[in-house]
């Protein structure tokens, strides 16, 4: 029986979602504000409100995200060149847990604002441990590889 799925495909695919993502990324950047005006138009809410605390929490966590994007898609180029245990991609992996621990803390002050950003705190801060695990053990394959090839 023919194997359909390859472990190239994988990579593959990770790479077309973050390109996908990224794309999401900027349209949301330049759509938001005209979104965000129509909504206000719909209702008059006095003070600040909870949409625009989140328009708010959405940029201030941008650079986190292209961040993240850009991380991610060279550790996904490095994997296709086969480069997977390297000191470039445990940095890479600390980055990324970095973006999510700034958008946990960034959604922190939003929730007094709006409380529904818990949620986004609670994926965001789950999101930095996974990946910190993540970072760890490459870490530490990382240090075997080398030893081996100093014995060799």
């Amino acid at each position: 029986m023919k194997k359909l799925w390859k472990p190239g495909h994988s990579v593959t695919l990770s790479l077309v979602v973050t390109y996908i993502a990224a794309a999401g990324l900027l349209a949301a950047m330049i759509c938001l504000p005209s979104l965000m005006r129509l909504w206000f138009l719909s209702g008059s809410y006095p003070g600040l409100h909870p949409l625009s605390s989140l328009q708010i929490l959405f940029y201030v966590c941008c650079p986190a995200g292209w961040a993240a994007i850009i991380s991610l898609l060279k550790l996904l180029h490095n994997i296709c060149k086969e480069q997977v245990f390297t000191r470039q991609n445990i940095k890479l992996l600390r980055l990324l847990s970095w973006c999510f621990v700034f958008t946990a803390l960034a959604s922190v002050f939003a929730t007094y604002i709006y409380y529904p950003c818990v949620l986004i705190f609670a994926a965001a801060s789950f999101m930095a441990i996974i990946l910190r695990v993540v970072k760890n053990v490459m870490e530490q394959a990382t240090i075997m590889r080398e030893e081996q090839e100093l014995t060799i």
